[in-house]
């Protein structure tokens, strides 16, 4: 007898294919971790020189046994908390509540309301700011901000934002709801004036803010009164003045109706709040604070986390789940992404030239032409469980059947036209004999130390004639010199770049004259001390992007045929996921201002094409007892509809194992994936392109009888730029033009499905920004699959 949970999973897989669920349901990123057993209330997680800290708001009364809430509030405490030791570091302000906390330039700064003299418990007419450069020893405190009438202060948070600092604070102001939120702006921490029209929660209870700037909006988490319960939403705004809430139905953080025993509180309350929720970033995960209980008299202080940046975890509660979304999906696998997104806050600015080119240049071209690729990841982290950062002994990379052959016709079986290997990876390891250093090949067993595997990696591409391209890490964890893992704008420089860059200069000349014509070189952004964000730990200044051009300036001399992904004049983009994501609509040109939000620094603007890239696996590189983890058919071909369909071209991963070879299961995935693909599109109904005397915004395909179409491809004449905006693909039916597909962005590909139309004909319909709006091809086809 079939069980019922295979039954549902059975007919929801139906559902999907039948696409009676168009839109997938939302889920909540945030993982809880823990109940922490403690009281607390306001508490905010920071980062200070690379350790986790915990700014707690403690209330004395709590300590006292049959204390009353607003007993003792003269002793209430703004305190700091170790949170790896669990040790109590300091006590920035007494007599004080409702504190937050920034990190700014090196200082902890720390606002707080304050209680003063002689004044009924909270009842706060002052915010005060003391800051530390050392968590210990903190400057005297200062009132930076005054009630103005009958105004007092609650709770407060405080930001970054764009050009200034903002701060946030609930007001019991009469013509409001209680707790309405009220912004401040300043350019000094010390002096601070309301923003006109700033408010946010008029018409509405809120309370428990927290306030953030990520991605060019400004983000506040706010207490969302249900009935008799309470839990934390989040709404963003651009200017402070209009705002955008997420839908009701995706709360941030949601209490546990189920749970009971909870500190302070009668065993018999059950949990009906989560709030004041605060984060901060650290270490490749977003660590989150909030309280549940019962909003009477104690919280019930737990630990969440997500695995991403908090920019990326804001914007997952605005996409649109039932169209195609910009934000990026959340990183799999046992690894973390360490290149983040973020804004830059270096104290020069860098702007782009004023002329910027808006169409690919030949070798652009090419490459974009190719479309589908292979990566190769391979080195000592095959040997160690897949850690690419470790740097274990020279002579562990020993393979015994290395063949390079194997990977190319791999590669050449799912329609790769171009591979990428990992000549040095983070660690520093480099897979050919270079002058440079003994990490290197040359300590291998393999071959007695003469062996290559650059070399054989190139001689077999040129025997089945498939492009050369080759990965070399800017960060070299052997060397000792790299980058920090924080998000664009705020890396620093890890070991003595002035000593390594001629060792890597030299590494780099070595691939580029030694091996013959090379397509394509890839520049990992992560870990790299080149960066144009990357600063000086001590002057907290920016190295700029003279190491970064002076590398280019050798990769143009030395191969001015290849195209170049990432640094600091990058031919390439990342499209911001590994897992073979592209944005849609997606524009091959970046504009100038847009660097930051397309994976280039801010002095980049013109022709950047975007890479999506996909580990296959779980891991980069191989594990063992991995095949498992391989991704399946209808996975891959969504990545690459989802990549390559939206325009940019996609780099799928390969594993060789310890042996030097790729497992079985891996190339019979990938073979597989290869036929898919070919019987896809193997069958065209009809096709057409622009020609002289067609109009250029209008084009058709007669099939002179009915025929049940439900996919198409479209390719934009993109030699001359990009300059279709939108589409839109009609169906004759029952006798009148139907639309059956629309879209925006074509640029290289767009490949669309939609659902069954019967039809004799099909009119496709374009605009844009001018007259010059070609169509290479215009294909349509039926998939059963």
């Amino acid at each position: 007898m079939i069980k019922l949970t295979e039954l549902c999973a059975f007919l929801m897989a139906c559902l999907i294919s039948c696409n009676i669920l168009a839109q997938t349901p939302f889920e909540n990123p945030i993982k809880k971790q823990e109940r922490l057993g403690s009281p607390l209330v306001e508490t905010s997680p920071f980062v200070f020189d690379n350790k986790l800290y915990l700014l707690e708001n403690n209330q004395k009364f709590w300590d006292v046994p049959g204390a009353k809430p607003g007993d003792f509030f003269h002793e209430d405490e703004v305190r700091i908390r170790d949170i790896e030791s669990g040790k109590l570091i300091s006590v920035p302000l007494k007599n004080h509540g409702f504190g937050t906390v920034l990190v700014w330039k090196g200082v902890v700064y720390v606002f707080a309301g304050n209680y003063g003299k002689g004044k009924p418990w909270r009842k706060m007419t002052e915010i005060t700011m003391t800051s530390s450069k050392n968590l210990k020893n903190w400057t005297k405190p200062q009132t930076v901000f005054k009630a103005s009438g009958e105004e007092f202060f609650f709770n407060t948070a405080v930001c970054r934002g764009k050009d200034k600092f903002i701060l946030l604070y609930e007001t019991n102001d009469s013509q409001w709801k209680p707790f309405t939120f009220r912004y401040l702006e300043s350019t000094d921490l010390i002096n601070w004036k309301e923003i006109p029209d700033a408010i946010y929660g008029t018409n509405k209870y809120v309370g428990g803010p927290a306030l953030y700037y990520e991605g060019g909006w400004y983000y506040t988490l706010y207490l969302e009164a249900l009935n008799k319960s309470w839990e934390t939403h989040i709404t963003r705004s651009k200017d402070l003045i209009q705002w955008e809430d997420a839908p009701k139905e995706r709360p941030f953080v949601t209490f546990d109706s189920t749970h009971f025993n909870m500190p302070l509180t009668d065993p018999k309350i059950s949990e009906n709040n989560a709030s004041d929720v605060e984060l901060c970033y650290f270490n490749g995960k977003t660590i989150l604070y909030f309280t549940g209980g019962n909003q009477q008299i104690a919280g019930d202080l737990q630990r969440a986390t997500y695995k991403g940046t908090p920019r990326q975890l804001f914007e997952h509660f605005f996409k649109d789940t039932g169209k195609q979304s910009k934000a990026p999906p959340e990183h799999e696998g046992e690894w973390a992404p360490v290149l983040t997104a973020g804004e830059s806050k270096l104290g020069v600015q860098i702007t782009p030239t004023s002329e910027f080119q808006t169409k690919p240049t030949p070798q652009q071209l090419v490459f974009q032409e190719r479309q589908l690729g292979a990566f190769v990841h391979y080195g000592p982290a095959a040997y160690i469980e897949s850690d690419m950062m470790s740097v274990p002994d020279a002579d562990i990379f020993n393979p015994s059947q290395l063949n390079a052959e194997q990977w190319v016709k791999t590669a050449k079986s799912f329609g790769a036209k171009h591979i990428v290997l990992t000549a040095k990876h983070h660690n520093g390891y480099c897979l050919w004999p270079t002058e440079t250093t003994d990490y290197s090949i040359k300590k291998s067993p393999w071959k007695e130390g003469k062996g290559d595997v650059v070399g054989e990696f190139v001689k077999a591409c040129r025997k089945y004639d498939i492009e050369i391209g080759l990965y070399i890490s800017g960060g070299d964890k052997h060397f000792g010199c790299s980058s920090t893992t924080d998000p664009q704008g705020e890396r620093k420089i890890v070991g003595d770049i002035h000593k390594y860059f001629p060792v890597f200069m030299e590494q780099l000349r070595e691939l580029l004259t030694n091996y013959g014509e090379i397509s394509y070189l890839w520049f990992d952004g992560a870990y790299d001390p080149f960066g144009w964000d990357v600063m000086d730990p001590e002057t907290m200044q920016p190295f700029g992007t003279a190491y970064g051009d002076a590398i280019h300036s050798m990769v143009k001399h030395l191969q001015p045929q290849a195209v170049i992904m990432g640094g600091t004049k990058p031919d390439v983009r990342w499209s911001g996921s590994e897992q073979g994501w592209a944005a849609y609509p997606l524009d091959n040109i970046v504009k100038p201002g847009e660097g930051l939000d397309m994976w280039v620094g801010p002095q980049n603007a013109g022709w950047i094409p975007a890479e999506a890239n996909l580990h296959t696996r779980s891991t980069w590189f191989w594990t063992p007892n991995s095949d498992n983890t391989l991704r399946d058919i209808p996975f891959l071909k969504k990545v690459y509809f989802e990549s390559i369909g939206r325009g940019a071209n996609l780099l799928v991963n390969m594993t060789p194992d310890t042996t030097g070879l790729i497992p079985e299961a891996e190339v019979k995935r990938l073979s597989e994936f290869g036929k898919s693909l070919e019987e896809t599109f193997a069958s065209p109904l009809g096709s057409t392109s622009s020609k002289a005397d067609q109009p250029n915004n209008q084009l058709g395909i007669d099939f002179h009888k009915k025929q049940k179409v439900n996919l198409l491809v479209l390719e934009e004449d993109i030699e001359n730029g990009q300059h279709i905006k939108s589409y839109k693909v009609d169906a004759y039916i029952d006798k009148q033009w139907k639309t059956i597909a629309e879209g925006q962005s074509i640029g290289r590909k767009r490949i669309q499905t939609f659902p069954v139309a019967k039809t004799s004909k099909l009119r496709l319909t374009m605009d844009g920004e001018d007259e010059r709006m070609f169509i290479d091809n215009f294909t349509v086809y039926f998939s059963e699959k």
